[in-house]
């Protein structure tokens, strides 16, 4: 048993290292980690270091992070200006990593990349306009006090959201609590994962997928059943091509144009 555990303290403390040197990641609470865990972790930040131009030019963007496993409550993750906390309570996937290190991108640039992607989508955040959205028939897919779970009752329509956000574009996907903040993280997400066969590629382009989806199917993705089919004027791209989205173009145009500023 002491042989065992010294050799996982071993192998928690190599991915420890690796992790600091290759990106300037730092682990907190060791204790809640697992070696795999740890490996992991590395593979999913090296596949987006590797989109963002290399591991000097991810350093360069970051600087210095914190990742924890700890209590996030309801929450998978939680990101800050330079920490990020996964939940202890379940196992994370390379999606909501690079989810959570977008919103550390954007919050070290004081959040003005998702405001970057509003303007540059034709998205707007006015919560009046949302509350008149109400009183227009079939303009409001959620409850009156939010979203409800049942199908066409979880707030995707533009501006029906706790915030009042308007996407422009062609976002892969929005529900109660989509922002401004949380669309420039699913934008980066599915831009590291679309066409790309990676960790996230099956995610990007299942989101996608599901809208061609009779109404009332569950979606493989989330096992949720929404009317996809009606949803998808408003997040099945042309030709059902992400790329053609100008979400994908802006996330290209930002990564290419900082990878090539180093």
């Amino acid at each position: 048993m002491l042989v065992y555990t010294f050799h996982m303290e071993q192998n928690q403390t190599k991915h420890i290292v690796r992790l600091d040197a290759d990106f300037q990641i730092k682990i907190t609470e060791h204790a809640n980690w697992r070696a795999p865990d740890l490996e992991s972790l590395h593979t999913f930040i090296s596949l987006f270091a590797e989109i963002m131009g290399g591991n000097q030019n991810f350093k360069r963007q970051f600087g210095e992070v914190l990742i924890e496993r700890a209590d996030t409550g309801t929450s998978l993750a939680l990101a800050y200006k330079d920490r990020i906390k996964l939940s202890e309570k379940s196992q994370f996937s390379a999606w909501s990593v690079i989810h959570e290190l977008a919103h550390v991108w954007d919050a070290k640039n004081q959040w003005n990349l998702s405001l970057a992607l509003e303007k540059a989508t034709g998205g707007t955040t006015n919560l009046f306009l949302s509350n008149l959205k109400k009183k227009i028939p079939n303009q409001w897919d959620a409850g009156l006090s939010g979203a409800e779970k049942i199908p066409g009752r979880y707030g995707r329509k533009p501006g029906v959201n706790a915030y009042g956000y308007f996407y422009g574009d062609t976002p892969s996907g929005s529900n109660w609590q989509f922002n401004r903040k949380e669309d420039f993280a699913e934008s980066v997400a599915m831009y590291c994962g679309w066409q790309r066969n990676n960790f996230l590629s099956k995610t990007a382009h299942g989101r996608i997928e599901r809208y061609l989806l009779p109404n009332g199917t569950k979606d493989p993705l989330y096992d949720i059943a929404d009317n996809w089919s009606d949803y998808a004027r408003y997040f099945y791209p042309e030709g059902g091509d992400y790329a053609k989205t100008k979400r994908w173009k802006f996330i290209d145009s930002l990564i290419r144009g900082n990878s090539a500023n180093q």
